[in-house]
């Protein structure tokens, strides 16, 4: 009988699979606008420095800070303009983002000063007050961005401002799927899980493939996954990892490769299993489309990113019972006016007592903004944390 492993311990095992596998990819150079939601394949290092000179970081009045009050305005200055230069006992008005001018040390932020015809008062200022100095955000030779970090819009914006219009990124991913049973392959269910496992990928920002699907026989699927783990940077398969009499598929992958785990003790999605076969990860998920789904953001999705999903606290509306002991519960909610509502209680996929094999069967029922993990009971208005989809 197999071991199933807390979630922790799986998690552990994904990040050290992800060590080994994830950024063993070629590199390439794409255009800036295409490198958002990439990785970079080496560190970004500046070759000079920003702001190139001491900037205004308020609307206000550039002066000398050793100067005493009153000072004499002597014009104005905007982002834009060239430099321009004052004497001591001078102040001359400034705008957020203009270059400081010669002979000014200060910022007098508009809002403390006090104009007389052409004449300033202000409180005293200390030296490069409400100024953004010269190389204060980056110097020539700074390492900007370390490799492996994933690019985000304020990402591509500062690469812009380092003058890279070529990013060197990893390729994309390019998994392969392979749906196991029956019941697909003659067309009597509709293979729901393979979209999500391409939508999934998309969303991660890599390429995905429907290799195909194969009847519940253990040589088929057998040679279906030797041959896509030839081909493909990582395998995804769905159904047949149970205990079933038909259930091949963490066999398969143990014995033409290596299990690093299977069983999650989390529910929906605890019968999913993680093996390598021919150097290649395979991601074997449950063939109920919830449990797939549960398996692949719960588990699969720190392989891909370790970005976490936000937090809200949330009011729940409802009661829940858990079954069983020992599992981490996924309560699939959606928000109304600041609360949780389970959903799958919401379409009589549960009274009360959370029904997982019902759950995990409802593709409709993980289509919400989030959901809660739990390993207890947990009363109606309790304060839950919700995990948010977006």
């Amino acid at each position: 009988m197999k071991t199933i492993i807390t979630l922790t311990e799986a998690l552990e095992k994904i990040k050290q699979l992800k060590s080994t596998y994830y950024f063993r990819r070629e590199s390439e150079k794409v255009a800036l606008p295409d490198s958002v939601g990439r990785e970079l394949s080496e560190d970004i290092i500046a070759d000079s420095m920003s702001p190139e000179f001491d900037i205004s970081a308020m609307d206000g009045f550039a002066v000398r800070s050793s100067d005493c009050y009153p000072l004499k305005i002597s014009g104005k200055v905007y982002a834009g303009d060239s430099i321009a230069k004052i004497k001591s006992g001078q102040a001359i008005a400034i705008a957020t983002g203009a270059i400081l001018p010669q002979g000014t040390d200060a910022v007098l932020k508009i809002e403390d000063a006090e104009v007389k015809r052409d004449l300033l008062y202000g409180k005293k200022l200390n030296m490069w007050e409400n100024v953004f100095r010269k190389g204060s955000d980056y110097s020539a030779g700074d390492r900007i961005f370390e490799k492996n970090h994933r690019i985000m819009p304020q990402s591509a914006a500062l690469l812009y401002s380092l003058g890279i219009e070529k990013v060197p990124v990893y390729k994309k991913i390019k998994a392969g799927i392979i749906s196991t049973g029956t019941e697909i392959y003659n067309g009597m269910i509709k293979n729901t899980s393979a979209v999500l496992i391409q939508g999934f990928l998309k969303e991660s920002g890599h390429e995905s493939e429907f290799i195909g699907a194969v009847p519940d026989d253990y040589d088929r699927t057998k040679n279906m996954l030797l041959r896509a783990c030839e081909k493909y940077d990582a395998v995804f398969m769905t159904g047949g990892v149970s205990v079933g009499e038909r259930d091949f598929v963490a066999g398969i992958i143990a014995r033409a490769g290596e299990i690093v785990f299977h069983g999650v003790a989390i529910r929906p999605g605890k019968p999913c299993a993680i093996g390598i076969v021919n150097d290649t990860p395979v991601f074997a998920l449950p063939g109920k489309p919830t449990g797939a789904f549960s398996a692949l953001e719960i588990v699969v999705r720190r392989y891909f990113t370790d970005m976490p999903r936000a937090l809200h606290e949330l009011t729940i509306n409802e009661a829940v019972v858990l079954p069983e002991k020992g599992f981490e519960y996924i309560l699939f909610v959606k928000i109304v006016n600041n609360k949780a509502i389970g959903y799958g209680k919401e379409m009589k996929l549960f009274d009360r007592e959370y029904n997982t094999a019902i759950i995990s069967a409802s593709p409709r029922s993980c289509v919400v903004e989030g959901y809660v993990m739990t390993d207890r009971n947990i009363e109606k208005g309790e304060l839950v944390n919700a995990y948010l989809f977006y």
